[in-house]
């Protein structure tokens, strides 16, 4: 087997956040108006929301409205959520590689006793 694959392998597992940080979906920035006739939002820019969406098997959509102090801890277990998915995209694209070499080692180990 390719030491080299392994290491790399464990390199990219030990470069993983903890996996009790990571938050599967997106940020959604959007621009509302309150609908309040006084308010500035009524004829000028409307006020700034910022949600935490995800979308689920079948097709239901959840969201939760963040408060601007919470937005960076979403951010950062969004972003891990991403980082953990190019890792697990990563590793198994090594681990088909070390797949691949089993095999041949395999039919190697086959042909020879068949001698």
């Amino acid at each position: 087997m390719d030491r080299r694959r392994h290491e790399r392998r464990a390199r990219l597992l030990r470069s993983l956040p903890p996996l009790e940080e990571v938050l599967r979906g997106s940020i959604v920035e959007r621009t509302v108006t309150c609908g309040s006739p006084g308010c500035h939002c009524a004829s000028g820019p409307g006020h700034r929301v910022t949600a935490f969406s995800v979308t689920f098997p079948g097709g239901r959509t959840e969201q939760i409205s963040l408060p601007p102090d919470l937005v960076p801890l979403a951010r950062r277990w969004v972003g891990n959520s991403r980082r953990w998915t190019e890792a697990v995209e990563a590793i198994s694209a090594i681990n088909r590689d070390l797949l691949r070499e089993e095999r041949e080692a395999s039919r190697k180990r086959r042909s020879s006793r068949r001698r």
